[in-house]
């Protein structure tokens, strides 16, 4: 009645010990991905160094995964349910680097004429060339400030609902999200991109200046980008899906964050990690990802409502 199902477990050997987990739509979300991930691994290892690394790591995460929600449901931790419902988010930064070595295993060639094309289509300049005549110390600090905030959305939008007992939607609301990161990951290996950052390196002259938050962006991404995870950017959106969830499940959250997430949109081509249509296209991919998730969500509940009915 509460969302949950029982893990589908009839013949493998893990059967006894896992078949009475309640797992969410959210864990079947990164359950596939791995899965998915590792196949396509097997499957176009030829160019990834140590491709047997990432299958094997991902039958281990899902176990520990399991193990993980096997001890909250015996064990009434409040530490252990809430790493059982934030896993997803603190495992997410080691998902997005892992794909560093994998963008280009199926299709070994980058999409970067196309994207670049394509901004000139649109905007008749490089957007992230001509950003540079607005640079100004006060406006860099600013964005910086915008896209640093990024990092924060998840927590708000999310433990917000989670303190204040609404578990439940806690799950659904990451579900949401996390379908949304999942999908654009899988999107990168079908299409490959690099950020204006490396493609149009040679025509960005003017160096940005600002201050505290340049600097903490800077170190993140010297640390944190991938090449190739650049169209749809993920940042605007897993942002914007984050957006309608929170206007979904709490309005006053949502109505907060909509500046912020404007914001951190605009940040990505300004700061020139992104090119204008990747986050165009991460706006509209992270609105109908939104939209998909819910009627996901909505076919499960009338799922439930039958099983009641019939029980």
């Amino acid at each position: 009645m509460n969302g949950q199902t029982t893990c589908p477990l009839p013949t493998c050997p893990f059967r006894k010990r896992y078949r009475d987990l309640k797992l969410h739509l959210m864990d079947y979300t990164i359950f596939s991905y791995l899965s998915i991930l590792a196949i396509l691994t097997i499957i176009f290892q030829r160019n990834v160094p140590r491709w047997w690394s990432y299958p094997v790591g991902h039958l281990f995460l899902i176990f520990l995964i399991l193990e993980l929600i096997r001890l909250s449901n015996h064990h009434h931790s409040r530490i252990l349910h809430f790493l059982r419902t934030f896993y997803p988010a603190l495992g997410l930064a080691f998902l997005w680097t892992e794909l560093n070595n994998l963008i280009t295993m199926i299709f070994p060639y980058w999409a970067n004429d196309f994207v670049v094309n394509l901004d000139l289509t649109i905007f008749k300049v490089h957007p992230t060339v001509w950003v540079e005549k607005i640079f100004t110390p006060w406006l860099t600090e600013l964005m910086n400030f915008f896209y640093a905030f990024y990092y924060f959305f998840i927590p708000i939008g999310a433990l917000t609902l989670y303190c204040r007992g609404r578990r439940e939607e806690t799950f659904d609301f990451l579900f949401l999200v996390f379908f949304t990161y999942y999908t654009v990951f899988l999107i990168f290996l079908l299409f490959p991109a690099e950020g204006p950052w490396v493609i149009l390196k040679d025509l960005h002259t003017i160096r940005l200046e600002g201050g505290l938050f340049l600097r903490l962006n800077q170190f993140i991404q010297g640390r944190g980008s991938i090449k190739g995870g650049c169209f749809p950017s993920s940042h605007v959106a897993a942002a914007y899906t984050i957006l309608w969830a929170s206007f979904k499940y709490q309005w006053k959250v949502g109505l907060f964050l909509f500046p912020f997430v404007f914001g951190m949109a605009t940040a990505t081509v300004y700061c020139q990690y992104h090119h204008a249509v990747d986050a165009l296209a991460g706006m509209f991919l992270g609105t109908i990802l939104f939209g998909v998730g819910l009627l996901i969500l909505k076919r499960r509940d009338k799922k439930i409502h039958a099983g009641a009915s019939v029980s």
